[in-house]
């Protein structure tokens, strides 16, 4: 999809250096302390995560000289995560992750057409929910995800402030709550 000053795609297998030369110094730049960014199982093995199964996708938003400047990722959720433990329906749900844009963009609008195009991908590959985790010092995150129309499932009592939050892709869908 083409926007303003950027094109929207699913990424392939020959995006996966372009991306990851976006997605790392954003890790650096965003978490300073992380020691194991390089060795996150999804980033080394970019194209087998994001490019084969159709249940999984990464997009990306590239300027007009081909370079990536924001993206945004699904998988199955895996029920991996402890605070949410049992609370989502494991064939239905998707993790939404990677979500990042470069910081002189940021407020353009790229984040909300990168969400709306995973949201239809979503619908179309049969997701009916889609789950994410965020953090308080984030800049904007938790204001954005709210404003998308995310919930918050479970606020975490860790020393990164994780916030659990959710979305029905379903329009007007009655939800129970299922809180830890």
């Amino acid at each position: 999809m083409k926007y303003k000053e950027w094109t929207i795609r699913k990424i392939t297998a020959s995006d996966t250096k372009a991306a990851l030369d976006f997605i790392i110094p954003m890790l650096q730049e965003i978490f300073p302390n992380m020691a194991d960014v390089l060795v996150r199982w999804d980033l080394a093995n970019m194209a087998e995560t994001y490019t084969v199964d159709p249940k999984t996708a990464m997009f990306a938003a590239f300027d007009k000289d081909g370079k990536v400047v924001a993206t945004i990722a699904i998988r199955p959720y895996d029920d991996r995560l402890d605070k949410v433990k049992g609370c989502y329906d494991v064939t239905k749900t998707a993790e939404l992750s990677r979500c990042y844009v470069d910081s002189s963009l940021r407020r353009k609008g790229i984040a909300g057409e990168l969400l709306t195009v995973l949201e239809e991908y979503c619908r179309s590959v049969g997701y009916s929910d889609i789950c994410l985790h965020t953090h308080r010092f984030l800049p904007g995150g938790y204001p954005f995800w709210l404003s998308r129309g995310c919930i918050v499932r479970e606020f975490g009592n860790d020393r990164d402030e994780t916030i659990y939050m959710d979305k029905s892709l379903a329009l007007n869908e009655q939800r129970l709550l299922c809180f830890g």
